[in-house]
């Protein structure tokens, strides 16, 4: 007991600052991973959250190494470390919440509520750890120092189990966190399924199009003329009703889409926004056509040192009433530009959010069928078609899913499948599919080829 005693008395705060840290960790730790599935926004998987738990323990792992070895004040960096590693990564998972919140349109999934107390939480326990640091884990510096040196065998094995531990938590993490990554990116395709075959690429190579968007500058105008006959000549995009604008190039391309059930009904509205490079755009979201100039360099920032335009941002501007200022915000993924606007209904006002990229014609379909594969069907197994994905691929090797799903037309062999998606026979069978993009007026197809075997026997 006398050395109980011993031990404790000369700690200072931060010491019992560490010890409630991990408390605090393993907490949240538990409530992150029974409450997360319903908290992450629809696009969060990419991101791989349960990393976040992951980092939590692993700090708090070492966060007790700490309270066993206080003398040891830097092993409290590694904790420090896991603890900044999880916060981070909530920092990359909650702004998506936050947007829909702001523009009223949650079509992203999650619970803002849950994600601001992870937040708030993680950034607790972050306060925390970098103030047992500067506070130091005794009352008297030289009681530290005159604990440090690791003399008898007792200290020795104490030393390098914590050592052991601390080592053990960070490479767990690591690695369950890199395995995992690995995983997700496996799962969405990006390893295990490459649409962009040596065929598909001679096809974009071979495609006529030397115009590139990449090399365009728009400069901000002090004032802009919307009666001039440019803006006004601009095509507006419409399902079906889009006709291109012959002899200028388009730079940027958006779409997006809004759906709400109700009683019922579940209805369907997109938008569609087209940036040519003359610094004009035309669109259309929902009922409303909008015109108007856009600009990716701006008056105030779009220089560099030397003077000299750069690319500051990617913004439109029009006269129409709630389409003023529509601003585009960088992003990652095959979609560079996120952008959300006004949305009018006869009944009320909603937002909607739309994905834009750098232009390039669409130059081949691809079929996305690892879920499947193409040699794992047996008689007597279910079709399970859906799972199929639909690729654009664009000019420059870019590619995504079809915009809208429902414009992809599928051709099933006579006699492959029953009317429950049953495989009736065995053989090899063409898969094809077409989709006429209506926006841009454009058309392409891709098939493949499965191999039914005989039933499996029970």
């Amino acid at each position: 007991m006398e050395n109980i005693k011993e031990f404790f008395k000369n700690k200072a705060i931060g010491y019992y600052l560490a010890a409630a840290n991990i408390v605090l960790a393993l907490v949240l730790t538990i409530v992150f991973f029974a409450t997360y599935k319903g908290a992450m926004a629809n696009n969060a998987a990419s991101l791989v959250p349960e990393t976040i738990g992951i980092f939590l323990v692993a700090g708090a792992v070492i966060e007790a190494v700490v309270l066993v070895l206080p003398q040891y004040r830097f092993i409290h960096i590694g904790a420090l470390v896991m603890f900044g590693l999880a916060l981070y990564k909530e920092i990359l998972l909650i702004p998506n919440l936050i947007a829909d919140e702001i523009n009223n349109v949650h079509y992203q999934g999650g619970n803002l509520g849950t994600q601001v107390f992870y937040l708030v939480m993680l950034i607790i326990i972050a306060a925390i750890s970098i103030a047992a640091a500067f506070i130091g884990f005794y009352k008297k510096e030289e009681d530290s120092n005159a604990d440090f040196p690791v003399k008898g065998t007792a200290k020795i094995v104490k030393v390098g189990v914590g050592a052991a531990l601390v080592l053990a938590a960070v490479l767990t993490s690591s690695l369950v966190s890199a395995d995992m990554q690995k995983k997700m990116n496996m799962a969405s395709g990006d390893e295990a399924f490459n649409p962009v075959t040596a065929e598909i690429k001679k096809a974009c190579d071979d495609y006529d199009y030397s115009f590139d968007p990449s090399t365009v500058l728009v400069k901000e105008q002090e004032t802009y003329d919307y009666n001039d006959s440019l803006v006004k000549s601009v095509p507006t995009p419409d399902h079906g009703k889009y006709t291109p604008w012959a002899g200028h190039n388009i730079v940027y391309f958006f779409e997006g889409a809004y759906a709400e059930g109700y009683q019922g009904d579940y209805s369907e509205t997109y938008a569609y926004l087209v940036l040519y490079e003359e610094g004009v755009f035309g669109g259309r979201i929902g009922g409303t056509q909008v015109k108007g100039y856009w600009f990716n360099s701006s008056i105030l920032e779009g220089k560099n040192e030397q003077g000299e335009d750069i690319k500051d941002c990617l913004k439109m501007v029009s006269n129409v009433d709630h389409y003023d200022s529509i601003l585009a915000l960088e992003a990652s993924g095959f979609y560079q530009y996120n952008a959300y606007t006004y949305l009018g209904f006869s009944w009320g006002t909603r937002s909607i959010g739309l994905g834009g990229y750098l232009y390039y014609p669409e130059v081949a379909l691809a079929i996305d069928y690892s879920v499947t594969g193409l040699d794992n069907f047996h008689v007597g197994d279910t079709f399970d078609r859906d799972s199929w994905k639909a690729l654009r691929i664009l000019k420059n090797y870019s590619y995504s899913s079809v915009f809208k799903d429902s414009e992809v037309k599928w051709e099933i062999p006579a006699g492959m499948v029953d009317k429950n998606n049953v495989f009736q026979a065995e053989g090899e069978y063409e898969i094809k599919a077409s989709w006429k993009n209506t926006v841009l007026n454009v058309t392409t197809e891709a098939s493949v080829k499965i191999n039914v075997k005989p039933a499996v026997e029970a």
